[in-house]
C-alpha cells in the first residue's frame, strides 16, 4: 500500500456530513497529502479527516465562546454602574437582604450585580464568571 496520493484518486475518509468513514475523491492536495475531499455518498466537500473531530476540542471551543459571552454581558452590567455604586457595594452575607440591581461584593466570586430576586431567600447574582444563585435572609 502506497502513501502517495493524487488529485482525483479515491480514498477512505471521515465524512463530516454523513458522520461515517466512507469513500471520498481527493479534490485538493498540499505537499502530496490530501487536503480537501468530496464524499462519494453525499457529495459534500470538506477537509480531509481520517477520524471525527475530538469532542474535547469541540467542547473547548463552545466553552470559550460561552466564557466570552458571559464576560461581555458582565462588562455590560458593570459599565451601567457608576463608580459611586461600585465603591458602595454591599458585602455579601447569607443573613443580608438584597434587591434587584444591588451591587454585591462576594468573598469568592468578586463584584456582582443582583439580576433578580427569585424568592425572599434566594437571589441571582451575575458575576464575571457567570450567574450564581445565592441565599439571602437566612
Amino acid at each position: 500500500m502506497t502513501d502517495i496520493h493524487t488529485t482525483g484518486e479515491y480514498i477512505t475518509a471521515w465524512c463530516t456530513k454523513c458522520k461515517l468513514e466512507l469513500g471520498h475523491t481527493i479534490v485538493a492536495m498540499v505537499e502530496n497529502v490530501p487536503k480537501r475531499v468530496k464524499c462519494n455518498t453525499c457529495k459534500g466537500e470538506h477537509n480531509y479527516r481520517t477520524a471525527p473531530a475530538s469532542s474535547n476540542r469541540i467542547k473547548s471551543i463552545h466553552a470559550k465562546r460561552k466564557t466570552r459571552a458571559r464576560e461581555t454581558k458582565y462588562h455590560e452590567y458593570m459599565m451601567r454602574l457608576s463608580d459611586d455604586r461600585l465603591s458602595n457595594a454591599k458585602k455579601y452575607m447569607t443573613k443580608g437582604s438584597f434587591e434587584k440591581d444591588d451591587v454585591v461584593e462576594h468573598p469568592n466570586f468578586g463584584t456582582g450585580i443582583v439580576v433578580s430576586v427569585i424568592h425572599m431567600n434566594k437571589i441571582e447574582v451575575f458575576f464575571k464568571d457567570g450567574p450564581k444563585l445565592l441565599a439571602q435572609n437566612l
